[in-house]
Order: structure tokens, then sequence, then C-alpha cells
């Protein structure tokens, strides 16, 4: 199963996930990006400004970005 690694880019800086988890494709690593900027905008929710999750493989590169607002978006 591959590893995916989901850092918050805040639209300054970047908070890295250290550790990644396994997930059994790249859809199942956007729904958890999802269900986290679902959690993380409950508790600040000025968050959707620039802010986006990167989703990294096991090689280090950016396969996708999921920005706040379109999640967001269809939240509200």
């Amino acid at each position: 199963m591959p590893r995916y690694y989901l850092h918050i880019h805040t639209g300054h800086e970047l908070e890295p996930d250290p550790e990644g988890d396994d997930f059994p494709d790249l859809g199942a690593a956007q729904a958890e990006a999802k269900r986290v900027i679902g959690e993380v905008w409950l508790d600040w929710p000025e968050a959707r400004i620039g802010m986006a999750i990167e989703i990294v493989d096991e090689t280090g590169q950016t396969v996708l970005r999921v920005p706040f607002a379109d999640v967001i978006g269809r939240m509200q």
C-alpha cells in the first residue's frame, strides 16, 4: 500500500507530516485530506484563505494539492 504525507501549507509556511499514512490509493489520501480540512476549519474558520493540504508520495513529489477553500466552499 502506498504511503502518502499530508503536509499543511498555511500560506506562509509548511507544516510537514513527518510520518505519513498508508492509503490504498491517491483517492483515499484525498478523502482523508478533505476530512482533515473539515476538522481544522471547525477550530480555525479563517483557515480558508491561502491554505491547502499538499499530498506528497513516498518519493517526495507533490501529487495533489487540496485547497481549503475548495473543500470549505462545498461544506457551506
